[in-house]
């Protein structure tokens, strides 16, 4: 088992940086696996191509572990947002989404719902409700929804949601999960879960064209596979092609093997720390950053709860003082990210005590400022 100061010796972010919510700077480990893979590529010696191929089943192997499925039941993505439309045009019925989730979500079900005719029909939950929680999901649950598609956790408030809570209410209709603010970072219950798609740009430190998503046997039962490609089919070229059993029919093209071998590199690193081990260290790098913020009277809109929380704290300025903040943190080289009155801060297992200071170092400018 890898401790967690060697897993993060393996990160080699610059100071400042607390934006991992937006992209997490890429692994060493991973970067050094690709120059490996870009080397077997660039010359290709007899055997190569067999190394290359063998890339899909070993991110396959590990991703599956990870979400607790079998090897079939995960295929490999080159992101969030195509393991959701493969998702989205395969469904049947309505389908409780939040207006307010990341655009994904609602836009592949829209996009879904016109070119199906009206096969999938998005039941909204209006921009504003609130929390996504298990009693909010109950109240607008109707006879019409067959599935739920939410985000594990909310992109602008950092919000954690109750994925067995959840599951608990909704009964048997479809759980579709878009985990990619949580994945890496959230032992969560993703076996509730008929469907958890997610990227490895993020938590998972693996740059962007990496990603997988995952079904239950439920899920491969009731989504059709309606965009796959010819390496989510068998038969041809001898006969007419039928999509191939299992997870891999939700498959248009053949993936990037480099960008498997660094996703694969990641998952590997992670599974040896463990995902609950990791969690705790983001844990402390957030109590500490919401310390810093009480200390100068900067209001926290994410939750303080433990279990309604990841790695992302969202910080609101006073009226008309966001400007304020932003250049704090930028004098201060503070990597962060505003948008909407709100800064959200995002730190991680390797975000050091000198980040840490550097936020507060911004925040005593901050409250300086006239």
């Amino acid at each position: 088992m890898t401790t967690i100061d060697e897993y993060v010796a393996g990160f080699a972010e610059e100071p400042g940086y607390l934006d991992h919510a937006a992209f997490g700077p890429v692994q060493t480990a991973v970067l050094e696996e690709q120059r490996v893979l870009g080397h077997i590529q660039e010359r290709m010696r007899f055997g190569a191509v067999e190394t290359l191929d063998e890339q899909d089943a070993r991110v396959r192997a590990v991703a599956a572990r990870l979400v607790r499925r079998r090897e079939d039941q995960v295929v490999s993505q080159t992101a969030t947002t195509p393991g959701l439309l493969h998702t989205a045009f395969g469904l049947t019925g309505g389908v409780l989404v939040a207006a307010d989730e990341y655009p994904s979500l609602p836009l592949a079900l829209a996009s879904a719902a016109s070119a199906t005719g009206g096969r999938v029909q998005p039941v909204v939950i209006e921009s504003g409700a609130g929390w996504l929680t298990a009693d909010r999901i109950r109240e607008r649950l109707t006879d019409d929804v067959t599935a739920v598609a939410l985000s594990l956790v909310d992109w602008r408030t950092g919000y954690l949601v109750d994925l067995a809570a959840v599951r608990e209410v909704i009964g048997d209709r479809l759980l579709i999960v878009d985990a990619i603010q949580g994945f890496g970072v959230v032992d969560a219950p993703y076996e509730v879960a008929d469907v958890v798609a997610t990227g490895g740009q993020k938590w998972l430190h693996a740059g962007w064209g990496t990603g997988f998503v995952s079904f239950s046997d439920r899920a491969l039962e009731r989504i059709k596979p309606a965009l796959s490609g010819p390496h989510g089919t068998t038969g041809w070229p001898t006969e007419v092609p039928s999509v191939r059993p299992g997870a891999a029919a939700f498959t248009m093209t053949r993936i990037d093997p480099v960008a498997q071998a660094r996703l694969a590199v990641s998952l590997e690193r992670l599974t040896a720390v463990g995902v609950g081990t990791v969690q705790a260290r983001v844990a402390d790098r957030v109590e500490r950053i919401t310390a810093i913020a009480d200390e100068f009277g900067l209001a926290v809109t994410s939750s303080r709860d433990p279990r309604e929380r990841a790695g992302i704290v969202v910080l609101r300025p006073a009226q008309g003082r966001l400007t304020a903040l932003s250049a704090a943190l930028h004098n201060h080289g503070v990597t962060a990210t505003a948008r909407l009155g709100e800064v959200r801060v995002s730190a991680f297992a390797s975000t050091t005590d000198e980040t840490l200071g550097m936020f507060r170092d911004a925040c005593v400018s901050y409250a300086t400022m006239p």
